[in-house]
């Protein structure tokens, strides 16, 4: 039974309780919803979520649990268990041993108000949203549903306030990911902010991991590339998120890929085409059309351009089906790789044109056997940062990434004036690496690039490249090993060091985690048993995955110096 099975996973006793009341034929009762607070803490409340007479009460790691005010509507007075001492509307009592537990819940007059079981997550960032209810019903059914106003709190783990005001925009992301219950979000400050050290910014996103259920897939491979030292590699913070006061799982809040000062800083298009227009762009209508350069071009006709259209671009590598069937800006090579333009997001038909041949022009120089364009005489060196394209070819191998070939791969490129060259990064979507899909990258041994030998696989044509092979080569040894002989414990980080012992994330998100899965089960129906039935499951499979396959990667690529 699911429930059986939940439960033998290592949910908590908050998710047992939960499940129970998902069984046919469970006894119904008036619901009453508990109120939290930690006076001068933040300001902000959290409730219960309530099912019949059950409760379960998700407190922020951050908060002082000896000093928490406990309510519940048309009741002066509220007994948890045994304990002789109420807590009264307003007045903070003390929770310290309450943590983790299950009560009966009094009213002091005999009368019995339900059972809450009481948890508390690690000490992380907590997101405080608050939306209109209904406008959030209607972003959870549809990615094309917005909500343009709210607010937000942002507090640190040490229970400091980085951000309190509006956001102007919340919306459901993800492709594959915004099918499950637990949503991706993308929200939008109303003013810039530094939150958790990241560097100012006003677009932020929440995944969601619902198919990892180590919840680390993503922050492991994040914090990796920078340490890698990939250009404007995403930052991220794992984070317990409330909206409307409801604990809604812990997140990986991350920087969005984007132009911009503290994000990748190429040249803005979309503002050198407003001066050229005089206002804000009007894109109109987006237009399909093929050529005999580019089999499948969309592009914004009524776009104007600046004089000078060579950057900045931000793009990815975007699998064949969803170009083809998805109204995306961007274009096919000859070669069949798929691109879609992200930034500018309305691009028009001279800068969609210029970046398909640019791409075409590289892709025509990798295949080549000599690897120089005929056309043009370039090599392929002429045309992208070889170090960059190292940087992800080995991380893509590690990971044994199932997203490899589309979906995830980006790509930028600024005005000739700054840098003529195609970089790659940042990284990005990881949740179904190390093992985490039954039909592909499952072993932890083998190559994984050079299974997909065709010509819209760009790492597997640069692995064809000496020189390229051996700049992978000397990163394994000199950056990609170092970093992970911490990840794996082998030795301790240095200061400042982004990578930690996967024992540390583990510690890290522990108890946000075990809040997560009382708050949505465990998901081991999206990515198979195989990669984990509990977060304790999870982590030990993944832990020993990724030490296999580092020993195998030692193998192919040699060890540190």
């Amino acid at each position: 039974m699911r429930k059986k099975t939940w439960i033998r996973a290592g949910v908590t006793m908050a998710a047992a309780l939960f499940l129970l009341l998902r069984i046919p034929g469970a006894k119904a009762a008036r619901e009453r919803i508990l109120t939290a607070g930690c006076p001068g803490q933040c300001g902000e409340t959290v409730v219960s979520m309530t099912k019949g007479d059950k409760m379960v009460l998700s407190l922020p790691g951050a908060w002082d649990v000896s000093r928490v005010t406990l309510e519940m509507a048309g009741v002066e007075e509220l007994y948890l268990g045994r304990d002789p001492v109420p807590f009264v509307p307003g007045v903070p009592g003390d929770l310290r041993e309450k943590i983790g537990g299950t009560y009966q819940l009094g009213d002091g007059r005999g009368k019995t108000m339900g059972y809450v079981t009481i948890q508390q997550g690690s000490a992380l960032p907590a997101l405080f949203l608050t939306v209109n209810g209904d406008e959030l019903k209607a972003v959870n059914r549809s990615k094309e549903n917005r909500i343009s106003a709210g607010h937000a709190l942002y507090m640190e783990g040490d229970g400091s306030v980085t951000y309190d005001g509006e956001i102007t925009q919340l919306k459901g992301r993800g492709n594959n990911t915004f099918r499950y219950q637990k949503k991706p979000y993308q929200i939008k400050l109303a003013q810039k902010a530094d939150l958790s050290g990241m560097g100012e910014g006003k677009t932020w996103v929440l995944l969601a991991n619902w198919c990892d259920i180590s919840l680390m897939r993503n922050q492991i491979v994040l914090d990796l590339s920078r340490e890698a030292g990939l250009p404007y590699a995403v930052d991220c913070r794992q984070t317990d998120v409330w909206i409307n006061g409801s604990y809604n799982g812990l997140y990986l809040m991350t920087e969005k890929i984007q132009a911009g000062k503290n994000r990748i800083p190429v040249t803005n298009l979309e503002k050198a085409a407003a001066a050229v227009a005089g206002q804000a762009a009007a894109p109109g209508k987006m237009k399909k059309e093929s050529t005999a350069e580019l089999p499948l071009m969309r592009y914004y006709p009524d776009m104007k351009d600046p004089e000078d259209i060579t950057g900045g671009y931000i793009a990815t590598i975007e699998k064949y089906a969803r170009l083809r069937d998805y109204k995306l800006a961007g274009f096919r090579t000859p070669g069949g790789l798929s691109i879609q333009i992200k930034e500018p997001t309305e691009p028009s038909r001279a800068q969609t044109e210029y970046l398909g041949r640019l791409i075409t022009g590289m892709q025509d120089a990798l295949t080549a056997k000599d690897g120089r364009n005929q056309a043009t005489g370039k090599s392929w060196e002429e045309y992208l940062d070889a170090e960059s394209f190292a940087i992800r070819s080995l991380t893509e191998e590690w990971t044994k990434n199932y997203d490899l070939l589309g979906g995830s791969q980006f790509l930028w490129k600024d005005s000739d004036r700054i840098d003529p060259l195609i970089h790659a990064g940042p990284a990005w979507d990881y949740d179904l690496s190390f093992g985490n899909m039954r039909d592909r990258g499952y072993h932890p041994e083998g190559s994984f690039i050079s299974q997909y030998r065709k010509g819209s696989n760009i790492y597997w044509l640069l692995e064809q490249r000496e020189s390229f092979r051996e700049t992978e080569i000397r990163l394994w040894r000199e950056v990609f090993r170092p970093a992970l002989a911490v990840l794996l414990g082998e030795k301790e980080g240095g200061e400042g060091q982004t990578l930690r012992s996967l024992d540390d994330y583990r510690a890290e998100i522990e108890a946000s985690a075990q809040m997560n899965f009382a708050r949505w089960g465990v998901n081991s129906a999206a990515s198979g048993p195989y990669s984990g039935e509990s977060f304790d499951h999870a982590f030990r499979y993944l832990k020993d995955w990724i030490r296999r396959r580092t020993e195998w990667m030692d193998g192919a690529f040699g060890t540190a110096p």
